[in-house]
């Protein structure tokens, strides 16, 4: 969970709303080292935005997202080395675009 507080652009005196996420993951381990299951978010806007550049109005923006989800975790060598890949299906947007993204990461522990 996470809290983003933002502040005004003085070049185009505008202010982004402050910004509250959740994420989160469900899964079960498949074989040794692979997991697979679901993962999501919920993205709230909690303050409109702001500012003289704020033509629009104070929009909140809020969106949710699930998908699924895939992690594998083995050794190269001795390093361990960590795979992921989630995909999400955006849902129920308001003041936001909605879409689906898909994120591919690697992580490697020392």
């Amino acid at each position: 969970m996470g809290v983003t507080y933002n502040v005004e652009n003085t070049a185009t005196n505008y202010q982004c709303g402050n910004e509250v996420h959740f994420e989160w993951t469900a899964g079960m381990e498949i074989a040794p080292g692979l997991l697979i299951g679901a993962v999501g978010y919920d993205y709230r806007q909690i303050t409109g935005d702001s500012g003289s550049g704020d033509v629009l109005g104070p929009f909140k923006g809020r969106v949710d997202a699930i998908g699924p989800g895939l992690n594998y975790t083995t050794l190269i060598g001795t390093t361990p080395v960590v795979f992921n890949m989630r995909h999400y299906h955006e849902f129920n947007a308001h003041n936001r675009w909605e879409g689906n993204s898909t994120v591919f990461s690697g992580t490697i522990r020392y």
